[in-house]
Order: structure tokens, then C-alpha cells, then sequence
């Protein structure tokens, strides 16, 4: 069902409430809902473009200059890439939110290749796969090594439980299964842990390590 309003064409012809950037914003998004439900191309609506214009105007009142904001921009992305998410996502289900399950287990797999390597396993030696199950699901990155498995979930029933890991022979579970924090996993103390409860994996690296 196709139906139009006039609301952005009231907004956009008179945007004098809208001088701040959460108003401007706002105004311009629910003007691009407006012309959804109506079937208009957004790139082509009037009202759409003058609230695209006030919102730039409306940015550019006392805005730092571009180069000023570049520079914050790439020091805030660095801020990001060298901190880590897991911790504040561990705890909370994902099922239902794609951008945090997307980014829980994309840094789990990375977290995972850095503890492989401190602990010397080579990289042609193991396998790290996420199953991100279905919309209700959190999903589950796992890291696989002829002597161990490593499990990574978001959310668990258990608390302080985000991460399980047992002994393995051949790929095949054969041992007692494990827990631990996410936090853990982020921590040198993981790899004292691994020793301690699973053994030397692969090679006498990982007791080295520890």
C-alpha cells in the first residue's frame, strides 16, 4: 500500500526548527520514510533535498574544518581497531542484532588466530569457522586443532562461560569440557590456563608460552 503525506514538505519549506542537528536529522529521515511509503524516488524529491541542504548548513555552523575532522575521524577508527568489542558485547545475546553478531564473531576469529600463534600452533594446523546459526541464534566461532577446541559464544547460560575448550584427539572431543570468561581469552593468563587444564597442544611451545 502506497499512500504520501505532507509532512516533509512542511518541514522542508519551513526548517526553522530545525537549526539543530538532531532536529535537521530527524526531519530528514522521516522524510525519506515519507516518500517509501509513497513510491517517490528520494534522489528526486523536493522536499528530501531541501532537507538534505539544511542538514549540510545546519552541520557546517561552527563545524571544524575538514581536515581537523579527518584527523579526528582516523584517530577515533584507530581507537576502535585497536580496542576490542568483545567485552562489551560477552553477556548479551546477539540473536536478532546482525551488526553486533557480525562484529562478536569477526573479533573472535581474530582473537583466536593471535592465541594460535602465541601458543605456536601453526596456521595450516588449525581451522577457525563461525556458525552464526539462525536469526534466534547467537552463533558460534570455533577454533579446531587435532589436539584442541576452542568454542566462543556471546552469551551463555552459565555465567562467565562465553568461552569453552577441551582436550581433542585426532579433531575428536576427549576431554573434559572447559569454561571461561571472554575476558580470558584477551589475556596472557589464557595460555597458562590452556597448560594447565588441556596440556601441550601441538607442540611444547604452548607450555613454553605459558
Amino acid at each position: 500500500m502506497l499512500y504520501d503525506t505532507h509532512y516533509r514538505h512542511n518541514e522542508a519549506l519551513s526548517p526553522d526548527a530545525l537549526g539543530t542537528l538532531p532536529a535537521a536529522l530527524h526531519a530528514l529521515n522521516a522524510g525519506v520514510d515519507d516518500c517509501k511509503r509513497a513510491g517517490k524516488p528520494i534522489d528526486r524529491d523536493a522536499s528530501v533535498l531541501l532537507l538534505i541542504r539544511n542538514l549540510a548548513s545546519v552541520a557546517e555552523r561552527g563545524a571544524p574544518s575538514t581536515n581537523e575532522l579527518r584527523l579526528r575521524c582516523a584517530e577515533d577508527r584507530g581507537t576502535v581497531i585497536a580496542g576490542s568489542a568483545l567485552l562489551d558485547i560477552a553477556g548479551n545475546s546477539v540473536a536478532g542484532d546482525g551488526a553486533a553478531k557480525r562484529t562478536f564473531h569477526r573479533q573472535a576469529r581474530l582473537a583466536l588466530a593471535s592465541l594460535a600463534e602465541a601458543i605456536g600452533l601453526e596456521a595450516h594446523d588449525i581451522r577457525i569457522d563461525t556458525d552464526m546459526g539462525g536469526i534466534a541464534d547467537d552463533g558460534t566461532t570455533e577454533l579446531r586443532h587435532a589436539d584442541l577446541s576452542i568454542r566462543v559464544r556471546p552469551h551463555s547460560f552459565l555465567p562467565d562461560s562465553e568461552i569453552t575448550f577441551n582436550r581433542c584427539r585426532g579433531c575428536e572431543h576427549a576431554g573434559a569440557v572447559q569454561r571461561a570468561p571472554i575476558a580470558e581469552l584477551l589475556a596472557a593468563t589464557f595460555q597458562r590456563r590452556l597448560t594447565a587444564t588441556v596440556g601441550d597442544v601441538g607442540a611444547p611451545r604452548l607450555a613454553a608460552a605459558a
